[in-house]
C-alpha cells in the first residue's frame, strides 16, 4: 500500500467539511495546497454547479499567470481552478508534486458540493491518483437536513445570493425542494455512489452533530491516520450562526419530504434517532 494519501471529502455543505480539512492540514506531513475547496469536479454537472465552471482568461490573464508561474511566484487562484478544469491531468499532477515534497504523505481537496459527484467521477477521480500510486480515502459528513438546509439558506442570504425574504420562514418552504437544496442534501446518493467506489476501510462517513466531541474527533483520526486532538472540537472554522428556529409543521414538512436521506443514513448510523431532531417526524427513521 502506498504512503502517499489523497483525502477526497465530499463534504457535505454546512457540515463541517473546513474543520476536517482544517484538521487534517495541520497534522505532519501534510499539505492540502493553496485553496480551501478546488471546485473542479461539480462542474462537469451542469444545472446548479454550473456557475463554478470558469470563464477562459484573457490573454494577459494567462500571460501574467504563466509568467508568475515561471518565477516561482504565487499563481491567481483563480487561474489554477482554471487550469484544473480545463485539463483534469493538471488536478492529478498538482497533487502529486504535493506529495513529492519531503516529508509530505497526505493531501487533499475537501469540496462540499462534491456531494453531489455520481459514482463514475468517483472512480474517474480514484483511478486518476490510483495510476501514480497515490492513495484516495474518501469522507463524507453528514448533518440534520432540516439544520442543513435551514443553514444553507441563511448562508445564501447573508452572500446576497438569495434575497432577504420579508419572513424567513416563508422564504426556506419555498428553498427547501429547491434542486439547489437538493444537490446537496440527497445523502442516500452520495452514499451510495461512495459504496460503489470505495472499499469500506477507505470510507468515512460521520455526522456533524457528533464530529467535534472526543469521541467523533478521535474516529476521524484514527482513519486518517493522525493524532487525536480532543480539544480540536472547540476550534470552529468557517462557522456560522443559527438561522433561527423554524416551526414543527415546517420542520416536519422538510423531513418527509426527505424522507429517503433519513431512511439510508438510518441503515448506517441509526442514532440520527437520537442526534438528529428533526428525526422524530419520522417514525421510520
Amino acid at each position: 500500500m502506498s504512503d502517499k494519501t489523497f483525502f477526497l471529502g465530499l463534504g457535505g455543505q454546512k457540515c463541517g467539511s473546513s474543520w476536517i480539512q482544517a484538521y487534517l492540514n495541520r497534522q505532519q506531513g501534510a499539505d492540502f495546497g493553496r485553496l480551501g475547496e478546488y471546485q473542479i469536479w461539480e462542474s462537469d454537472l451542469g444545472s446548479v454547479f454550473a456557475r463554478y465552471r470558469l470563464a477562459t482568461p484573457s490573454g494577459f490573464q494567462m500571460l501574467r499567470a504563466e509568467a508568475k508561474r515561471r518565477l516561482g511566484m504565487t499563481e491567481p487562484a483563480d487561474h489554477l481552478r482554471w487550469r484544473m478544469q480545463n485539463d483534469r491531468q493538471q488536478y492529478f499532477s498538482y497533487f502529486e508534486q504535493l506529495l513529492n515534497r519531503p516529508g509530505v504523505t497526505m493531501t487533499g481537496d475537501i469540496t462540499p458540493s462534491y456531494a453531489a459527484l455520481p459514482a463514475p467521477l468517483l472512480q474517474k477521480i480514484k483511478d486518476g491518483f490510483e495510476e501514480t500510486g497515490i492513495s484516495v480515502k474518501c469522507l463524507f459528513s453528514m448533518r440534520d437536513p432540516v439544520a442543513r438546509i435551514r443553514s444553507h439558506y441563511r448562508m445564501d442570504i447573508d452572500k446576497g445570493t438569495a434575497p432577504e425574504p420579508a419572513d424567513f420562514e416563508a422564504g426556506l418552504r419555498g428553498f427547501y425542494a429547491s434542486a439547489e437544496a437538493a444537490a446537496r442534501t440527497r445523502y442516500d446518493m452520495t452514499l451510495e455512489a461512495m459504496e460503489t467506489v470505495f472499499a469500506p476501510e477507505d470510507r468515512f462517513i460521520c455526522l456533524f452533530e457528533e464530529l467535534f466531541t472526543p469521541e467523533g474527533i478521535a474516529d476521524l483520526a484514527a482513519f486518517a491516520g493522525v493524532p487525536a486532538e480532543a480539544e480540536a472540537g472547540g476550534q470552529k472554522v468557517n462557522a456560522r450562526g443559527s438561522a433561527g428556529g423554524i416551526s414543527d409543521d415546517l420542520t416536519a414538512e422538510i423531513a418527509r419530504h426527505y424522507a429517503p436521506v433519513y431512511a439510508a443514513v438510518a441503515r448506517r448510523l441509526p442514532q440520527i434517532a437520537r442526534v438528529w431532531p428533526s428525526a422524530r417526524f419520522l417514525t421510520s427513521a
